[in-house]
Parts: structure tokens; C-alpha cells; sequence
């Protein structure tokens, strides 16, 4: 065992110690997926003037945090995979496969700094998590914040990666509101006191995104890359794959509702919002005429290339299909506001793919 991979495991244990488990690796984590939801309050919950102790500390999650980020790095460096998947769940396991298989042999390497953690009260709750930020710095100098969510089942079980995003360049995680202990509110998924409740946000992004400034829900959610932008997106790759290809392009956003969505209560009264859609992109032969596009070549998208044969797959005779698992960091104003909710953070990453 090389010294790379000896520190990879020590760090693993570091985590798994971190999180009170037992045994000689870690194991698969039996929560659902969405069980993450129920540990969000009720509406209209708010600290007392002496709030019971939290379920999880400031400081636990603060070492929770530093042990998944070292660990992680060392990890990939050290190709461990089944170590990196099995500190995952959620959107995050399908996301940590992708990179696991498209890395290749020089995985990127990062370095971590200004972390922060950000922990609702919820005592009395058998799952509990807590959300954190930290900047990234590649080996090429960029600089990145890193929005993450961190899913733990009972007192004793293992911290996981549920939701794991990036700040565009430039953007400013929204103001979290913390109480005079430093913890802050979480918001439950039907919460009506912010402008659009957490569990409409995922649905009314998708619309936004494939129906562009002139669908119904425009005027709640911003325009930008990843909304309208991809609106655009797609409006261009329809009209290029049929006169190009002679194919039908269809791209599909629905929010997953087997992950959980995060939500905490901002200063200015709206909230952070964090959660996750999956989009579906699909290539047919046209219907029309002779079937002209049937059996053609048609160039695979690169980030599906570890999924799909260059060779083997480059022809479309039924359906090519792109699956991509997308996590957002959204700032969503409070009811009595006018403004539209802003996209702040996207990572996307091709998690499936199919052609027949």
C-alpha cells in the first residue's frame, strides 16, 4: 500500500470517527432519500427565548465539514472510489459516479478555504443536516465558492454528502439570518412566508427553463444562464438538429423528488434554497418524410463520452437520451417582495445516458 493511499484511508477514518460509526468501512446509508425534508420545521416556527439544545452543534458540523473536504481530496487523488461514493447519497452519489468515471487518470486537485457552516436547530429530529460554504481553488488559480449539504441519520450516524454546488464566479451566498447563538432557520417545504415555498421552486425553474421569458412563471425567477439561458439553449440545438441531422431535439426539466430540497431563512426575510433538477435531452430521427435522419451519425455530447461509445453509439436509429443531474443555489426574496427569485449557483454534471 503506497503512502498516497495509506493517508487516503487515515483520513476516511478521520470522517468516519468524526461521525461516531463502527466497523472497518463505511456503510451504505439506509435513510431515503428525501428523508432529509422531514427534518425541516413547521411554518411558523421560530427559536424561543430558550431553545433546547441543538442536535447538532456548531462545532460538530464545523469538524464534519473539514474532515469531508480533506478526505475528499485525498480520496480522489488516491482513485479509493468505493471510499468517495460511500460518504454520498442524494444527488450527490450519481454526481460522485460521474466523476469517478470521467476524471480520467489526472483527477483535478483542490484546495479549501473560508469555511463556514451554517446549522438550523432541530432538535428532537432523528435526521438532521446542515448546510456550509467554502472557497475552492483549482491547480490553474480559479476561484470558486462551494455550497454543500451534509444528511445525518440518528445521533450516531455517518455525516454524508447530500448537495454539493458552486457559486457563479463574482455571486455572494445569500445572508443566512442566525440567531444570537449563531444557528440559523430552516425553512419546511411548504413554508408561504417567502416568495416562492421550497418545494414550487424546483418546478418553476424547470418551466422557466423550458419555456423561456415568455412561459408563466418568467416573472417569478430571473433570467440567466441557467434559465432562460437555457431556453435558448435549446431553441438553437432544435432548429441545428434538423436541418443538420434531420432529428427531432427535445430537452425535458423536472425537479427530483427523491432528493430533499434545503432551505434557510435570509436576513432580508426570503431564503437560500438548494435543490436539485434532472434533464433529460433526447435525439430522434425525424418523423417526416422518408426518415432521413434514421441510422445517421450524429456527434456525441463530450461529458457523456464515459457513458456512450464514440464508435459504437455514434449512430441514432431509434433514440439517443443525455441524462444530466443538476444542483442550484437559489436566493428567494420574501412574500411581500416584487422581485424574482435569482439563480446564484449551478453545478451539472451527465449522469445517464442511452442509444438505441
Amino acid at each position: 500500500m503506497n503512502g498516497v493511499v495509506r493517508r487516503a484511508l487515515a483520513l476516511a477514518l478521520v470522517t468516519c470517527a468524526a461521525a461516531a460509526c463502527s466497523g472497518g468501512e463505511p456503510a451504505r446509508p439506509t435513510a431515503s432519500p428525501a428523508a432529509a425534508t422531514s427534518a425541516l420545521p413547521s411554518p411558523g416556527d421560530s427559536p424561543s427565548p430558550s431553545p433546547s439544545p441543538p442536535a447538532v452543534t456548531l462545532e460538530e458540523a464545523s469538524q464534519a465539514l473539514d474532515a469531508f473536504l480533506d478526505t475528499d481530496d485525498v480520496l480522489r487523488l488516491a482513485g479509493a472510489d468505493r471510499w468517495e461514493l460511500l460518504l454520498t447519497q442524494d444527488g450527490q452519489r450519481p454526481i460522485t459516479i460521474a466523476g469517478i468515471h470521467s476524471q480520467g487518470s489526472k483527477p483535478a486537485r483542490y484546495t479549501w478555504d473560508r469555511r463556514t457552516v451554517l446549522v438550523p436547530r432541530q432538535s428532537g429530529r432523528s435526521t438532521v443536516w446542515f448546510a456550509a460554504t467554502a472557497r475552492r481553488r483549482d491547480a490553474s488559480g480559479e476561484v470558486r465558492t462551494g455550497v454543500f449539504t451534509f444528511v445525518r441519520q440518528g445521533r450516531d450516524g455517518r455525516w454524508l454528502n447530500s448537495f454539493a454546488s458552486l457559486l457563479y464566479s463574482g455571486e455572494q451566498p445569500p445572508a443566512v439570518a442566525l440567531d444570537a447563538d449563531g444557528y440559523a432557520t430552516a425553512l419546511e417545504s411548504r413554508d408561504a412566508s417567502v416568495a416562492i415555498s421550497p418545494n414550487l421552486m424546483g418546478p418553476l425553474h424547470a418551466t422557466v427553463a423550458e419555456e423561456g421569458p415568455k412561459g408563466y412563471a418568467s416573472g417569478l425567477i430571473a433570467p440567466g444562464p441557467q434559465t432562460t439561458g437555457f431556453y435558448d439553449e435549446i431553441s438553437e440545438t432544435k432548429e441545428t438538429a434538423k436541418a443538420d441531422d434531420c432529428m427531432n431535439y427535445e430537452s425535458i426539466f423536472a425537479s427530483a423528488p427523491n432528493y430533499p430540497i434545503f432551505a434557510l431563512r435570509a436576513r432580508d426575510g426570503g431564503a437560500m434554497m438548494l435543490y436539485t433538477l434532472i434533464r433529460t435531452s433526447s435525439w430522434t430521427p425525424s418523423p417526416q418524410g422518408l426518415k432521413c435522419g434514421e441510422g445517421r451519425p450524429v456527434a456525441l455530447p463530450a461529458a457523456a463520452r464515459w457513458l456512450l461509445s464514440p464508435t459504437k453509439d455514434l449512430f441514432i436509429r431509434q433514440k439517443r437520451q443525455i441524462i444530466e443531474t443538476q444542483q442550484y443555489v437559489s436566493a428567494v426574496p420574501p412574500k411581500a417582495s416584487t422581485a424574482p427569485a435569482h439563480v446564484v449557483g449551478y453545478e451539472g454534471v451527465v449522469t445517464g445516458g442511452s442509444n438505441r
